[in-house]
């Protein structure tokens, strides 16, 4: 199918690659079909893309491959709701805020999105009362040059 994207086009998407989120995202939540798309030379950046909106698409990376130290727990209702099985795999995202200036790009640690991949099932997670921050910073703060060893 043809998937509408506001920054690149017409995009060609398996079907079954479409992730349902039925809650939508927030501030979003009449949207609730998404799709990743890989463009070429994005790093470790990917784009969550609405597939019913040109307009709307989400800036995310994968959680396990760069803020590797992040976790957090599901309720049994998300849980429940994203339909996993003992066995199932857990594929967080970060939604990111990019910037021009790279030391200022950040990513959200309070509102992960969790993905059941084998389902195509996804969450918006809100997590109260802990330590992180909706503007935990990307890349690790530099001072100068790294320290000799």
């Amino acid at each position: 199918m043809l998937v509408k994207t506001s920054r690149f086009g017409e995009q060609e998407v398996d079907e079954s690659k479409i992730i349902s989120m039925p809650e939508g995202m927030l501030g979003f939540p009449k949207e609730k079909r998404f799709v990743l798309l890989t463009p070429p030379k994005l790093g470790p950046f990917l784009w969550l893309q609405a597939v019913d909106n040109p307009d709307l698409a989400f800036v995310v990376v994968d959680a396990k491959e760069n803020v590797p130290d992040f976790k957090f727990d599901l309720t049994l209702e998300e849980f429940t709701s994203l339909e996993f099985g003992e066995d199932s795999e857990l594929i967080v995202l970060l939604v990111v805020t990019m910037a021009q200036d790279p030391s200022e790009i950040t990513v959200n640690l309070q509102g992960p999105i969790a993905l059941n991949p084998e389902r195509l099932l996804a969450r918006q997670i809100v997590l109260d009362g802990g330590s992180y921050t909706t503007r935990h910073p990307f890349f690790p703060a530099v001072k100068g040059q790294a320290e000799p060893e």
